[in-house]
């Protein structure tokens, strides 16, 4: 695990972040990738890639101020997922094809479109193994296709996603990626978050509907599994696989049945666990250690939320039971 500065590849580096100063440089700046970029706007090109690699998933957010075109392949295996991670200032071309700006680009890695990019590009790729997902999504009785054309991609309109681009941001922002390359247990967590978040995506289909009967035996069924395990409560993704359901209809199962949705639930017991830990530990623990084990990558918003729910800061109970 290393911050590295500058863009010679390092397969396994953790985290990267860099300025780029011309269209071959930047062109060479992801970990894994062969592409050829191609300046098309006149000026002086500058652009900065800040990648983050987990296991089968990376990260990589791609900013631009000129316009290009993108060919090449991501890294084998790869199913990769093209965000605006901030407002495209324009239109795009993707295969000669005109598309709009809020829209998402989802491509099978060994065979990209070719893009025309426009000025000021700002996006984020988020890069899975394709059989690992498509596995994930099985489990909760999704099935998902790229069309069945020979181009092996789709665009399909990007209806923003506020939690998911939230997320994003606070994932790779300076404040928090120390805390993340130091503790395996949020990388972890960022993983099956994001997957999670590309499930969403492709899940098009609307939750069946089930009865009162049948919605609350889905949520005793998650609840009974959650509070049997609370020395390791499982993510939401873990869940929606145990319980072999949509995030979105184990969302309105919890809604309709105890007035909360699942990730409310889940991060109360987690926040619990945590009390229970603080209650615990030696003076030697840390708040953000304890913080990192149980998920919570932004100490402050684990502290607020925790005051909330105790009526304390979670150093007060750590020094109180001292």
């Amino acid at each position: 695990m290393q911050i590295d500065s500058s863009p010679a590849h390092a397969d396994k580096t953790l985290y990267r972040s860099f300025e780029t100063f011309d269209i071959e440089q930047h062109a060479n700046g992801m970990s894994g990738w062969q592409v050829s970029y191609d300046q098309v706007s006149a000026g002086q090109f500058s652009g900065h890639i800040t990648e983050l690699n987990l296991k089968d998933l990376q990260l990589v957010r791609d900013r631009s101020n000129r316009a290009i075109v993108k060919t090449g392949r991501a890294w084998e295996g790869s199913l990769s997922f093209s965000v605006p991670y901030r407002p495209l200032p324009e239109h795009f071309y993707c295969d000669g094809n005109l598309s709009s700006p809020d829209s998402i680009l989802i491509a099978k890695g060994d065979c990209l479109p070719e893009l025309l990019t426009p000025e000021n590009l700002d996006i984020i790729c988020i890069t899975v193994n394709t059989e690992t997902l498509i596995n994930t999504a099985r489990q909760q009785n999704i099935e998902f296709y790229l069309d069945s054309n020979s181009d092996g991609h789709y665009i399909t309109k990007f209806k923003p996603n506020f939690d998911l681009l939230r997320y994003l941001r606070e994932v790779l922002s300076e404040d928090n990626i120390n805390t993340l390359i130091k503790y395996e247990s949020l990388q972890k967590n960022v993983k099956e978050t994001l997957s999670q978040h590309l499930i969403d995506i492709v899940d098009r289909k609307q939750a069946q509907y089930l009865g009162p009967v049948a919605r609350k035996k889905v949520v005793d069924k998650a609840r009974e599994y959650v509070l049997s395990n609370l020395e390791a409560p499982p993510s939401i993704i873990e869940l929606c696989n145990i319980i072999g359901t949509s995030r979105r209809k184990l969302q309105y199962c919890f809604q309709d049945t105890l007035g909360i949705n699942p990730v409310t639930f889940l991060r109360l017991i987690r926040l619990n666990a945590a009390h229970r830990d603080l209650l615990n530990q030696n003076n030697e623990t840390s708040v953000q250690d304890i913080a990192a084990k149980w998920g919570f990558l932004h100490l402050s918003r684990f502290s607020s939320e925790y005051k909330t729910l105790f009526k304390e800061l979670p150093s007060e109970t750590l020094r109180n039971k001292q």
